[in-house]
């Protein structure tokens, strides 16, 4: 079998990318957006990817000329659909811990326009031990403030050679913690002042928000892959086809022409909105369902997608319920919702409901209470799938059995670990060796896991003891089965 870089070749664009990060992600995301814009645009962008923490240039990149796969797996207005495209655009790869001669003289390149990292959710941090001396600086924002010191330096504080950086590690406020820690070493390590202004006037630090599930290298199914593609690929990505890319900077749109019909990207000042239907829909659909689904007897999302009991909790929690309570025009957040469901649906995403359920008490205060207090506000009436997603919880924690680091609970015959808060288990075993109404109540009462007292909540508490009950009584499966059924 041939090789990739025996049939494809990188495309030559000027280097208008520095990537921070060379993983799955960014690859079946960024990369892949920008590939696209380049065919499909005329972008023109080649991207120069620094792996911050590697000491060398992973050998898979060298042999293949940096040339790999992206196959999108999954369905897409209701059919099945499947993808595969070759990314040619990485210019180069570097290892920052390797040569960072190599590195730093990327700061001097005319065509740089944008920085864009994924250097995990810890990776935007200030780490004092950092010198500007250090080659390079340990963290990824001391790396990079090092980065346009140099570039600042080469141009003499240019105003038209400022980046605009674009990180989308998975925490609230990305490009407003990123510009805090490179402000921050600016002044730890007593750089001019001239440099800190330009930062302010000439650099762009953006929020960023995205969405994608990429699976990564298919090793189970390489070689059905490989045998389809023609060719060997070690660095062939897995991924969904549904893609979402929410830019917290409307002025950037002329500037990035990413957006396609099949890959949304958002330039928007208010992108609190979009987290806000991310969190609630997608993430909120998981925590009120995959609880009480568990103990119906299912273990993965797509099993549940079959099940018309499941199937019709989803319809009217998601589209009764949540969707109405999103901030955004309702026809975008019901398309987010249809996306969602065939998300949900993807047959090549095996999503196991044990994964979904780790740490849901701390999951159901940010997905699923701000949901259902806007419903009630709204409609004077407790939504009954996210009121009954409190008792699936309960049932599902009600547990006195430990294991290592965990309680364990039981499903018939079938043990599962819950996993949670150490100090929040202790108390849940305490509490469930009283009698049922009483665990109840001493969980809603605890404000110090909710944020406030749910049993304040008109009507919540009778409800949820209600919910509890009948669960317990006739098991989640019927229990859901004949829910669903009532007005």
């Amino acid at each position: 079998m041939k090789n990739i870089q025996d049939i494809y070749h990188r495309s030559e664009h000027p280097i208008k990318v520095l990537q921070f990060g060379e993983g799955n992600f960014l690859r079946a995301f960024v990369d892949y957006a920008i590939d696209r814009a380049n065919e499909e645009q005329g972008f023109d962008a080649g991207i120069a990817v620094v792996m911050p923490r590697a000491k060398q240039v992973n050998a898979r990149f060298l042999t293949q000329d940096n040339l790999y796969t992206v196959c999108l797996r999954g369905q897409r207005a209701g059919k099945p659909y499947k993808e595969n495209r070759v990314v040619t655009c990485l210019e180069r790869i570097i290892a920052a811990h390797e040569d960072e001669k190599a590195y730093m003289q990327l700061a001097e390149l005319d065509t740089l326009e944008f920085v864009i990292s994924n250097t995990t959710e810890a990776g935007i941090v200030f780490r004092e031990a950092d010198r500007f001396e250090d080659a390079p600086p340990q963290s990824f924002p001391g790396k990079l403030t090092k980065f346009l010191f140099a570039r600042y330096q080469y141009f003499h504080g240019a105003a038209d050679k400022g980046l605009i950086m674009l990180p989308v590690e998975l925490i609230d406020h990305n490009g407003a913690a990123l510009k805090a820690c490179v402000k921050k070493y600016a002044e730890h390590w007593q750089l001019e002042s001239g440099f800190s202004s330009w930062l302010d006037t000439a650099c762009t630090f953006a929020d960023t928000l995205v969405d994608r599930i990429v699976a990564g290298y298919p090793k189970s199914e390489a070689a059905a892959y490989e045998g389809e593609l023609g060719y060997h690929d070690a660095l062939m990505t897995q991924c969904e086809p549904f893609a979402l890319w929410v830019i917290g900077d409307p002025q950037l749109k002329d500037k990035l022409p990413l957006n396609a019909p099949d890959f949304p990207v958002e330039f928007t000042a208010d992108i609190a909105k979009f987290k806000e239907q991310k969190v609630r829909i997608l993430n909120g659909a998981h925590t009120s369902m995959v609880l009480g689904a568990y103990l119906a007897g299912f273990d993965y999302v797509g099993d549940c997608m079959k099940d018309p009991s499941i199937r019709r909790q989803l319809n009217q929690s998601v589209y009764g319920e949540i969707v109405p309570t999103v901030h955004l025009p309702q026809e975008k957040a019901k398309a987010f919702a249809d996306a969602v469901f065939e998300r949900f649906e993807n047959p090549f995403v095996h999503h196991a409901l044990l994964s979904i359920a780790l740490n849901s008490i701390s999951k159901w205060r940010t997905r699923v209470l701000p949901t259902l207090k806007d419903s009630l506000a709204a409609t004077g009436k407790l939504p009954k799938w996210l009121t009954y997603s409190m008792a699936a919880l309960l049932v599902f924690y009600h547990a006195t059995e430990r294991g290592d680091g965990c309680l364990l609970g039981h499903r018939g015959e079938q043990v599962y670990e819950i996993h949670d808060d150490a100090d929040k288990l202790e108390q849940i075993a305490a509490w469930a060796a009283l009698p049922d109404a009483e665990y109840v109540d001493h969980i809603l009462k605890s404000a110090d896991w909710w944020g406030e007292d749910l049993t304040a909540i008109p009507g919540f508490a009778a409800a949820v003891q209600d919910h509890f009950q009948k669960i317990r009584t006739y098991g989640a499966k019927a229990y859901i089965e004949s829910l669903g059924k009532e007005e």
